[in-house]
């Protein structure tokens, strides 16, 4: 089975598409395939990312369609391949459909970590880099609506949220791998994985004191995730020193930074 890897800037989703690949999968990327339809213009990739630029100014989206129709066809065609790609979840839909999420200073302190290496974007202050990803975020969410009428931000478009910011990138590839394996069979089709020590949990006597016994339960706003049942399955987590854990979305709305991102139809 194929397996489609997407998720917030800073995720980690390219380690985690690149250990895949070290594991046997075939690696594809947006990038690959742009680079392969330079090659086949006989342009470098500068000079044909000049092109595609010029046209899309104009409206002229025909070069994403040819990425899209690639990643398609390789969707169709071939088995065992990671897809390291924005997009590739709507274009390759028989794939295992993965976003990765992470808390937003993390993101942010990881992608101003790597702009201090030769060769990337550059940014004066980890407060800048925060504020640049925001922006990112918000114009990828306007462009994918008015290009593809999709809202790339609605986790229920994957089979498996699953959050990065306390997990390494090797224990976030062997999770996957266990929950593929369990959604292929048949155990499940929509799941969502939270690091336990992510979830905030209210003061006990607070208003919204989280419910002891079942499932564990969080409501979303803007980014966080507050408890509100299965306590005593989320301590028992932490005190195994669990790195993931099951959730059930109880209710999302926006609020905050991160009002972008929708967890609202995740259980439905």
């Amino acid at each position: 089975m194929n397996i489609t890897i997407t998720g917030n800037l800073g995720s980690g989703k390219s380690s985690v598409a690149k250990i895949l690949k070290e594991q046997g999968y075939e690696y594809s990327s947006t990038g690959n395939i742009f680079r392969q339809l330079a090659m086949e213009q006989g342009l470098s990739v500068e000079e044909f990312n000049k092109q595609v630029n010029e046209a899309a100014s104009r409206g002229d989206h025909s070069v994403d369609k040819m990425i899209d129709d690639t990643t398609t066809r390789i969707g169709e065609e071939r088995d065992r391949v990671v897809f390291d790609s924005r997009l590739a979840w709507h274009f390759a839909p028989k794939s295992f459909k993965v976003f990765i999420i992470t808390d937003l200073d993390e993101a942010s302190r990881r992608v101003f970590n790597d702009s201090l290496r030769a060769n990337s974007e550059s940014y004066e202050t980890q407060a800048a880099c925060r504020k640049a990803l925001i922006n990112r975020q918000k114009l990828e969410t306007v462009r994918y609506k008015e290009i593809y009428d999709i809202d790339y931000y609605d986790m229920s478009n994957y089979n498996l949220v699953i959050e990065s910011t306390n997990a390494a990138p090797e224990e976030l590839v062997r999770e996957i791998l266990d929950k593929m394996a369990a959604y292929q069979n048949g155990d499940f089709d929509k799941m969502m994985e939270l690091n336990p020590s992510s979830v905030k949990v209210p003061e006990k006597g607070a208003a919204g004191e989280a419910i002891a016994d079942g499932d564990i339960e969080v409501t979303e706003k803007g980014g966080i995730f507050t408890l509100c049942a299965g306590k005593n399955k989320l301590d028992a987590a932490v005190a195994q020193g669990a790195k993931f854990v099951a959730v059930r979305v109880a209710s999302s709305e926006p609020g905050g930074e991160d009002s972008f991102m929708n967890f609202a139809n995740m259980n439905r």
